[in-house]
């Protein structure tokens, strides 16, 4: 278990040790500023800040279960840590892979939903507690498919020094086909076409927006908007989200795909490793878009930051 990453510089055991444990403390300060965010202000508790919260959950775990261990094998060059932990990492890995992108998916459903169709249809389909049930539904499914596939004995564990985590180790070429075919059409594919159609639909719908808002400016007439300015704020902060995640995520995809087919026969070190860091990377950004493109985000971060009181629930007043 024991397998040792190999020669390196001291310069690169730094550097590569530093920036792990630096993405590694950021994610989880931003992510669990996000959670109490939307636990102390009430207008923050919205369908859609749901998912919000689901991402920065992901987020969280990868933090908490995968990106310490990962900064222990790059600054011991081996895995320290047993097979128990390693079978651990073996679980979170692949399921925040791809709990993420299905996260993503739903999180563009429903913004595509809430601009584009009538309210009636956003109340239906989208209400707190049937948003909560379709993700805890979807997340579960994910993770009683790893698990079966590992009880099962359909996959192995072993340490892969390049990415420096322990993954799933497929025990025969026809199990690696079908089940990267089964993983990146469901959990990868599906969701990026639909986060694709949904952001093209909301955007078309913006831009008619605008255009009607602009007419009625010009014609000094009073225009009551369908969407409203705030709505606008969110899907575009939602939609740099998606934009970042899938920045981070495609190598990542194409990487594991080019290495576990055996379409490439040897992946440098380097380039393994930089899907690691794509990863931690993207459990990272994402509270500092939410903070850069959202004030209710961002007013709600500094008086966290600063120790301030909650907001008064304007309900009880």
């Amino acid at each position: 278990m024991e397998v040792e990453l190999g020669a390196r510089s001291l310069f690169f055991t730094i550097f590569e040790s530093t920036s792990t444990i630096l993405l590694n403390v950021i994610s989880l300060l931003g992510n669990i500023l996000v959670c109490i965010s939307v636990y102390r202000n009430t207008r923050l508790r919205t369908s859609t800040n749901l998912y919000i919260v689901a991402l920065a959950i992901s987020d969280l775990l990868s933090a908490i279960f995968v990106m310490p261990f990962a900064a222990g094998v790059l600054i011991s060059g081996k895995w320290p840590f047993g097979r128990v932990v390693c079978q651990m990492i073996a679980f979170f890995g692949p399921y925040l892979l791809y709990v993420s992108p299905v996260t993503m998916g739903f999180t563009a459903v429903n913004r595509y939903v809430r601009i584009c169709r009538s309210n009636q249809e956003y109340k239906r389909f989208f209400s707190p507690w049937k948003s909560f049930i379709s993700l805890a539904s979807s997340w579960i499914l994910i993770a009683c498919y790893i698990l079966i596939t590992r009880f099962t004995g359909l996959q192995g564990v072993y340490f892969e020094p390049g990415y420096a985590v322990c993954l799933n180790q497929h025990l025969n070429k026809l199990a690696t086909i079908i089940h990267y075919v089964f993983v990146l059409g469901l959990f990868f594919i599906l969701p990026l076409v639909l986060t694709i159609f949904s952001y093209r639909m909301v955007l078309r719908k913006i831009q008619e927006h605008n255009a009607v808002l602009a007419r009625s400016i010009e014609n000094q007439e009073v225009h009551f908007a369908s969407v409203t300015t705030h709505e606008i704020r969110i899907s575009r902060s939602l939609f740099v989200v998606v934009f970042a995640f899938m920045l981070c995520w495609t190598p990542v995809w194409l990487i594991t795909i080019l290495t576990r087919l055996s379409i490439v026969d040897a992946m440098p070190r380097n380039i393994q490793l930089l899907c690691t860091f794509f990863l931690n990377l993207s459990n990272t950004v994402n509270p500092f878009i939410y903070a850069g493109m959202n004030p209710l985000f961002r007013s709600e971060f500094r008086r966290i930051l600063y120790c301030r009181p909650r907001e008064p629930d304007i309900r009880q007043v």
